[in-house]
């Protein structure tokens, strides 16, 4: 019965390991990096691009 919950504990582990590698390397923080500035971007800043 204990060596069930240690397989079990285990693999839980190891997905966790799994998941965790993948996602450091696909490079989440890419996502937040300011975008090139073009006239449409200074919409964020309340700006009218087309003035």
């Amino acid at each position: 019965m204990i060596f069930i919950k240690l397989v079990i504990l285990l693999l839980l582990l190891v997905i966790f390991l799994f998941l965790s590698v993948r996602l450091t390397r696909r490079g989440l923080s890419r996502r937040y990096e300011p975008k090139a500035q073009t006239p449409w971007n200074i919409l964020n800043e309340g700006q009218d691009p087309t003035v």
